[in-house]
């Protein structure tokens, strides 16, 4: 089945994990296509109620408020019979959060943020600026392609999440201590409040023959080593990804025939132009399934992941369950997954200068990317296995969910 990013990935090998463990579970989505599987149900709107809360978001800048059907939702026979609701991305403009707070006092409702969406203006992400606070009139996120917001209504955005979920009895899980303790402080949360790691499909995501993952993805093996920068949408400034090949060209060329990069995504193509005789640059378009995405790592000696703000990596998370060592920045969840000098490397933020030292670590030490390769697959099985959260997400649901209740 296709997917478009980390979070549909989770969300739907959880529906797929309840479902194949005897529970009846439904994956409701704002567009379903023609490849949807038989658990995929497009949300039941009112006519013309889609189109019009386009027309008013782009005129207001008010993003997730105008959807009546978020009031009526629950008439739907299957939805109404459900035991627990459980949202995993409430910044889609697919429902009202005002009026999800108030289903939130008749029936149990689980939020799990991926980002710090719920807490803010409108941004995944603040980056470390909260003039949203103030309205300030001038959000510098403001042409962001996603979630994305007409005018800057940033600060009345923020007191309506602030004045709904405070109304609201919902339960919040969240998948890494990072996010764990900025919601509990930002919302002031004193119960109702858990942590459970998520995961991916270590039996997918494993280490391949990289000769037959070549083959199969139409590329080349060199021999070199490979450094892979891999995103949805490479051109995405908060991943930080395109500056580093500057840095890439001139390591490759104090090692000359010994480093190449892989580059994998929306836009990948762009960074052909970035080739030189020193550095060669393979490229993939995005990949739409879990499996071609595990054939691409097991292309790669590493895999730098240079974000400026991040909750946790799901394509590090394949990297890890691959044997690919990584290299990231030391924010958010991040830093709970990849431990420095074990299965990886941490940098600070912005630091590429970091980052290229220790491609040259590595690159200088054989020995060493063979170790971290093998702690990168014992770390993701041991503690990001996508079974293991299904199991302990259902007994988390009996537990603490419905025992509260």
């Amino acid at each position: 089945m296709e997917q478009a990013s980390g979070a549909e990935q989770l969300t739907r090998e959880t529906v797929e994990g309840l479902n194949a463990r005897g529970h009846e579970a439904r994956l409701y989505v704002k567009v379903r296509s023609k490849s949807s599987r038989p658990y995929v149900h497009k949300i039941p709107y009112f006519r013309g109620e889609e189109n019009i809360e386009g027309r008013l978001r782009r005129l207001t800048g008010w993003n997730d408020y105008f959807f009546p059907s978020t009031w009526r939702i629950a008439r739907d026979p299957w939805i109404k019979s459900a035991d627990i609701w459980h949202f995993h991305n409430l910044h889609g403009h697919f429902l009202s959060i005002p009026l999800l707070s108030s289903q939130s006092r008749r029936r149990p409702i689980v939020l799990s943020p991926v980002d710090e969406f719920l807490t803010t203006g409108f941004c995944p992400y603040t980056l470390g600026c909260e003039r949203f606070q103030s309205g300030c009139g001038s959000c510098p996120q403001i042409d962001l392609p996603y979630p994305g917001i007409s005018r800057d209504a940033t600060n009345r955005l923020w007191n309506m999440k602030r004045r709904a979920l405070g109304r609201g009895r919902f339960h919040y899980l969240l998948h890494t201590d990072y996010l764990f303790n900025h919601f509990r402080s930002a919302l002031a949360l004193t119960k109702n409040i858990d942590r459970l790691y998520y995961g991916v499909n270590v039996e997918v995501n494993q280490p391949m023959a990289r000769a037959q993952c070549a083959e199969e993805r139409g590329l080349k093996v060199s021999g070199r080593l490979v450094v892979g920068l891999f995103h949805s949408d490479i051109m995405e400034a908060r991943k930080g990804l395109l500056p580093l090949l500057d840095g890439l060209q001139e390591l490759a060329k104090a090692s000359p025939g010994k480093l190449e990069v892989l580059i994998v995504g929306r836009g990948s193509e762009k960074a052909k132009e970035r080739e030189t005789p020193d550095l060669p640059i393979q490229f993939l378009p995005f990949l739409r399934t879990e499996h071609e995405l595990a054939q691409a790592l097991n292309l790669c000696d590493v895999l730098l992941y240079p974000t400026r703000a991040d909750n946790l990596s799901l394509t590090c998370l394949c990297a890890l369950a691959c044997g690919v060592p990584v290299i990231s920045s030391a924010v958010g969840g991040q830093v709970e997954a990849v431990h420095d000098n074990q299965n990886g490397f941490l940098t600070p933020v912005g630091d590429n200068a970091a980052i290229l030292n220790k491609v040259k670590i590595l690159l200088e030490n054989p020995e060493l990317k063979s170790a971290m390769s093998a702690r990168a697959r014992q770390s993701a099985v041991e503690k990001f296995d996508i079974g293991v959260y299904v199991d302990r997400l259902i007994e988390y649901y009996y537990s603490d969910v419905l025992a509260r209740t």
